[in-house]
């Protein structure tokens, strides 16, 4: 698998499916290579944008062995093992692991929302004690699972070992540049997952990023990382408004910002553009939205 610290940029990937909700190989390994051509970092399959905690198992399983083997040591690749209790990510975890993952993301578990930081430390525990040599991701998202990470969990899970690696998508920047600030001290990376905070996540000491959008037009992510890299805002400045542009006419163009999204990538060749069930698709008069800023986006269509 990729060499080095997980950084950079790292594509949380759509899952094409048909419409039986069975993965579309053929469009999921196209949508993979065409990230890979373009020159990102790293491929995290089955998240909130991957869809991964609502297909059917063995579909799961069978995206992640795509992914496996469409990667297959080109990038860092990351699993999401997201479910509603500790022993049933442990289950996804132990797949990853047997498959070679070196990275699986772990969402507080769900249903039964965790309200005490033992809770969110027992998981992330217990996760780690079967991992293997994959590591623990954790995953902050309460918008997905309806339940922040305590900071001090986060600490005290990167303090014993458990996670070196968090995924902040909360949008509380507050609480994402205490936990770069905090975790420096005991060797937690932070990843930032809110499109609207790339500059300023990547400036304040985020190791990466993880958006959505990058699916729909990886360079000018790839652009915003390396320019923020070099501390050069003024060419950061103009692609941050670019990234809001995009995620504001892809993911706001509907009641469900994974229907645009996914549409978005039908157009471009990658797969039907359908959510699982019962997620929203877009309306005729959405599509007609989606379709007119990808006309512009990619002229040559």
């Amino acid at each position: 698998m990729k060499n080095g610290e997980l950084a950079g940029v790292v594509v949380p990937v759509i899952t094409p499916v048909d419409s039986e909700e069975r993965v579309d190989e053929v469009a999921f390994r196209k949508g993979i290579r065409r990230l890979i051509n373009a020159g990102v970092n790293g491929i995290f399959v089955g998240g909130s944008a991957g869809e991964g905690p609502l297909l059917m198992a063995r579909e799961w399983e069978r995206m992640v062995t795509i992914a496996r083997d469409e990667v297959s040591g080109a990038v860092h690749l990351l699993g999401g093992a997201i479910d509603t209790s500790t022993k049933r990510v442990q289950d996804k975890i132990r797949i990853l692991s047997q498959l070679g993952y070196p990275y699986c993301v772990v969402t507080p578990t769900y249903y039964i929302t965790l309200r005490t930081p033992n809770e969110h430390l027992r998981l992330f525990g217990e996760c780690a004690e079967g991992a293997g040599s994959t590591q623990i991701v954790a995953y902050n998202i309460p918008s997905c699972v309806g339940s922040v990470i305590p900071v001090e969990a986060l600490i005290e899970s990167a303090r014993r070992g458990y996670i070196h690696y968090l995924k902040e998508s909360s949008g509380d920047f507050d609480y994402f540049h205490r936990l770069v600030v905090e975790g420096r001290e005991v060797g937690l990376k932070v990843l930032e997952g809110e499109e609207p905070h790339i500059a300023k996540g990547l400036l304040a000491g985020a190791v990466g990023i993880v958006p959505v959008c990058a699916n729909f037009e990886p360079a000018t992510y790839i652009a915003a990382y390396h320019a923020a890299l070099e501390r050069d805002e003024v060419a950061l400045a103009p692609l941050q408004e670019r990234i809001l542009e995009v995620r504001r006419r892809l993911l706001f163009v509907g009641p469900l910002w994974i229907a645009g999204i996914k549409y978005a990538m039908s157009l471009l060749g990658v797969g039907s553009g359908l959510p699982v069930s019962p997620l929203q698709p877009l309306t005729a008069e959405q599509q007609a939205k989606v379709a007119e800023f990808t006309r512009q986006s990619f002229p040559g269509l």
